[in-house]
């Protein structure tokens, strides 16, 4: 295994490298030889669940080879996720702030024994509605991220009348980098979204104009422009379909700006 990283951070770090070079997942099982399947378990975080060398296999064919210590290529592969990170935080503050919401990035709380940090906190003066906003490139353990946002939706009164911002109502929020893979396991997790009662077009109707309805929270599915963040491949690019195995080092190529979002 990866020095410091478990099977979850592995499956995301090989989802990463593989929208890097624009692969599908069967395109990923032509590079690496073996199933779909195997692959696909282990970008969900079941790399536990295939022998060592599927697991190596797969990795290997992102350029990601499997060992104790991987020095600067754990670092690329944290940059390709926090570069993403970054891009999406910053198109939602534009997009809010325009709509007339005040927004702060990374919040950090103290209260209760809660610790933690709110990746964006934006308050709507005149219908003094608090937003407590998770990003999220991929969703990888939907209980963890779930309850970690109930947390910060916890304590987000006490953290907006620090900044003097008296919220009579809090709405948690998620939102997800869009793409097919975040597609598919948001309808898998469906159940466990119930809380998010407004969701698309009629969350973002809701941010224009809050003072219409108390919602329970607001889920998005957001793209990125195609030269924003790490230049990992984007929702809504062509495919590039692999080769063969000899091509693992190839990149793909430049491809057609992604389309209109909601936020």
């Amino acid at each position: 295994m990866l020095a410091g990283m478990d099977d979850r951070r592995l499956g995301t770090a090989v989802r990463a490298r593989r929208h890097q070079r624009g692969w599908r997942l069967a395109d990923l099982a032509v590079v690496a030889g073996v199933g779909t399947t195997a692959c696909s378990m282990l970008e969900r975080g079941g790399a536990g669940r295939l022998s060592v060398r599927v697991a190596r296999a797969i990795a290997g064919a992102v350029d990601l080879p499997l060992g104790w210590d991987v020095g600067w290529q754990r670092s690329d592969v944290d940059r390709l996720l926090d570069a993403d990170r970054a891009a999406l935080a910053a198109r939602v503050t534009r997009r809010l702030e325009a709509l007339g919401w005040a927004v702060r990035a990374e919040v950090s709380f103290n209260q209760y024994g809660d610790r933690g940090r709110i990746d964006l906190l934006a308050f709507h003066p005149s219908e003094c509605s608090l937003l407590v906003i998770e990003i999220k490139t991929a969703i990888v353990d939907a209980q963890a991220t779930l309850g970690s946002l109930d947390v910060k939706a916890r304590v987000a009164s006490a953290v907006g009348r620090a900044l003097g911002w008296n919220a009579r109502l809090v709405v948690p929020a998620l939102i997800v980098l869009d793409g097919s893979t975040a597609r598919r396991h948001l309808r898998a997790i469906d159940p466990l979204l119930n809380r998010f009662d407004l969701r698309g077009r009629a969350a973002l109707d809701w941010l224009r104009e809050p003072f219409v309805l108390q919602p329970s929270g607001l889920l998005f599915l957001t793209k990125l422009p195609s030269d924003a963040g790490s230049g990992v491949r984007r929702a809504g690019r062509p495919r590039v379909r692999a080769r063969a195995a000899n091509s693992r080092s190839h990149q793909a190529p430049p491809s057609a700006r992604a389309g209109q979002h909601a936020v």
